[in-house]
């Protein structure tokens, strides 16, 4: 059965880059079947930053982000499905100049996907492939104007973004026998909050080369691949921002394994090249990530229980 991704990425700056969407919007890739399922997810991604001050004390921060969380899909038929995400997020920043922490509710997802194409259901084939599209809302619920000594906290280290953002996804995937490559894309259009500060429009695209090691009791998916990650700068108040927005390349090895309903993942994520939009004075750079989770699939009117890989 053809696999498919189911979507549903201080002054000191350091996430200001590229908007630090930890778990992206991928729940990992997942079986065909049309189950329902609810699951969680752990994300850590760390961000270094640094100001080479001519006449000052030079200026860094070692920037930590965590981020905790529950994933949940509802099938309503063959082809229809809804998926929704609710972040708890607790971020870290330690800089010579200031050190603060917050913790608390992200902003929510909740996505909507249609199966275009799926060759998986006819009946002798080795290669198959499959096509889903989606969109989605991510809503303005975590707090967004945190202070630290009477002045507004780095955009990207607050738990939300103050705005209603737009997410556009496409999801193909192509498998021959037990081989398969997935690419995955996400679009996401953000508003402009009531602070008038409005964060760049992201995107990012990744690619994952695996193979099926199918069991009777069990089944593994190892998968190595790549992401890119781009976003546009910040405006504030209409103004572009300095060191914000940039791209950069990661690599990715990763692991899942499915053992009756339950799905365990995770993956590595490693620079291979990074581009930020920094000053001449300053560097800002994305440090490795992983990723950790577990998914329970429920039964569903539409399919079995059976990890149809």
């Amino acid at each position: 059965m053809v696999l498919f991704l189911s979507f549903i990425v201080s002054s000191a700056w350091a996430c200001d880059i590229c908007g630090c969407q930890l778990g992206g919007y991928s729940f990992g890739i997942l079986a065909q079947n049309p189950t329902h399922f609810i699951g969680v997810r752990y994300n850590q991604a760390q961000f270094r930053a640094y100001i080479d001050n001519e006449t000052l004390p030079d200026e860094y921060s070692h920037d930590t982000y965590n981020m905790l969380e529950l994933m949940g899909r509802y099938v309503i038929g063959k082809r229809w499905q809804v998926s929704g995400i609710i972040p708890y997020s607790f971020n870290e920043m330690d800089g010579n100049s200031q050190q603060v922490s917050v913790s608390g509710i992200g902003d929510p997802v909740l996505l909507s996907y249609f199966n275009v194409l799926n060759t998986s259901t006819e009946a002798f084939r080795n290669l198959n492939h499959s096509l889903i599209l989606g969109a989605g809302l991510k809503f303005p619920l975590g707090k967004f104007d945190e202070e630290d000594n009477d002045e507004i906290i780095n955009r990207n280290f607050q738990l939300g973004t103050g705005s209603l953002d737009y997410l556009l996804s496409g999801i193909y995937t192509i498998k021959y026998k037990s081989f398969g490559l997935n690419i995955e894309s996400t679009y996401k259009m953000n508003t402009t909050n009531k602070l008038d500060y409005h964060f760049g429009n992201q995107f990012n695209s990744a690619s994952k080369f695996y193979y099926a090691f199918i069991q009777p009791n069990y089944s593994l998916l190892p998968y190595v691949g790549v992401t890119y990650e781009q976003s546009e700068m910040h405006t504030d108040e209409g103004f572009k921002q300095v060191n914000t927005g940039g791209h950069a390349w990661m690599g990715n090895v990763g692991l899942q394994a499915f053992v009756g309903p339950v799905m365990l993942m995770g993956t590595y994520n490693f620079v291979l090249s990074q581009a930020y939009n920094t000053d001449s004075r300053s560097t800002i750079e994305s440090q490795d990530r992983f990723q950790l989770g577990v998914i329970f699939n429920i039964r569903s009117k539409v399919g079995g229980m059976e990890m149809d890989l």
